[in-house]
């Protein structure tokens, strides 16, 4: 094994770890807070929160892109081409995170039970995201509701714990923060670099595009890349 390929293998064990610690966290805190008689509604069938824009680390990514079926690949590149062209002119955050559920839609992992088809190795942003409100608040465009609503759902909050004015619990958030800030700085010092960006476009890069190898040659090569394939916008990754 080369270094540059052990590099590679240190980041994906490093984040094999983390989501393995993350889970057993999860577990306990949900565990402790439910035991008060409080609840949390995250369970089998609920997937509103899979049309979210998902985001995270390059290691992450490569871990998912590793497990895929030419069926799962194929429903990737569509996602990533579909998200590349909606995002032209698109500067704002909220913008794109509001593009991306009314127009993308759920997840291209997704399997046709509406299950995630990567489970095993989804990533830690999708592992951190604990609901404590029922799975239709995390379907829902606020936007859209009126101010008497809005103001029911802040006051319906366990401010204790959440994420406020958000309904997902802000330990377990933090936490995921943190392993991804771990990653990127063990990435940065194996190889100069860090890669942090949509997962689906991510994924895609390196199934069709070649960032792994790319990455292996240093951040140049990353960024040439992500930019010949036409995902050098800034909402979608950046490489630092």
């Amino acid at each position: 094994m080369t270094a540059s390929n052990d590099a590679m293998e240190q980041l994906l064990n490093l984040v094999k770890q983390q989501q393995a610690f993350l889970e057993m966290f999860v577990r306990s805190w949900v565990s402790d807070y439910r035991s008060g008689g409080r609840n949390i509604f995250c369970g089998k069938g609920c997937r509103n929160c899979c049309s979210l824009a998902v985001h995270t680390g390059f290691a992450e990514a490569l871990a998912v892109a590793r497990q895929l079926a030419q069926p799962q690949a194929d429903a990737i590149e569509g996602y990533a081409l579909k998200l590349r062209g909606l995002v032209q002119g698109i500067s704002e955050l909220p913008q794109y995170l509001r593009l991306h559920r009314q127009e993308i839609g759920f997840c291209p992992l997704l399997n046709e039970a509406g299950e995630c088809s990567v489970y095993a190795v989804r990533p830690i942003t999708c592992r951190s995201l604990i609901s404590t409100k029922e799975s239709s608040w995390c379907g829902a465009d606020f936007s859209q509701l009126t101010a008497a609503d809005r103001d029911a759902f802040v006051a319906s909050l366990d401010r204790k714990v959440v994420a406020f004015p958000s309904h997902y619990v802000a330990v377990l958030q933090e936490s995921g923060k943190e392993f991804e800030e771990a990653g990127a700085k063990k990435m940065r010092a194996l190889l100069g670099f860090a890669v942090y960006g949509n997962l689906g476009v991510l994924v895609h890069l390196i199934l069709k595009h070649g960032l792994a190898e790319a990455a292996l040659k240093g951040e140049a090569a990353a960024a040439e890349a992500i930019a010949k394939a036409g995902f050098d916008h800034p909402l979608l990754i950046t490489v630092s």
